[in-house]
């Protein structure tokens, strides 16, 4: 089953991943490049691959074009 918004911590990280151009997994999280503070597991990610929102190669993350429409498509966060 595909989804068809992102939930509100799939937004924070697909805002993220544009922000930063990927996110790097390590640890069993996912963290934008230099950071120390996780953004999310790497399973929320994989489901954010699944639903084609986001692309990976080995360890780093990228939002897809399919993704940055999810977003715009989504209301934005407080």
């Amino acid at each position: 089953m595909a989804m068809d918004v992102p939930s509100p911590a799939m937004r924070r990280v697909l805002c993220q991943a544009r922000l930063y151009g990927h996110l790097q997994a390590r640890d069993g999280g996912l963290f934008h490049p230099g950071g120390n503070k996780r953004l999310c597991r790497v399973a929320m990610a994989e489901e954010m691959v699944r639903a084609g929102w986001m692309k990976r190669e080995a360890d780093r993350y990228e939002i897809t074009p399919e993704g940055a429409s999810a977003l715009a498509l989504t209301p934005r966060l407080p």
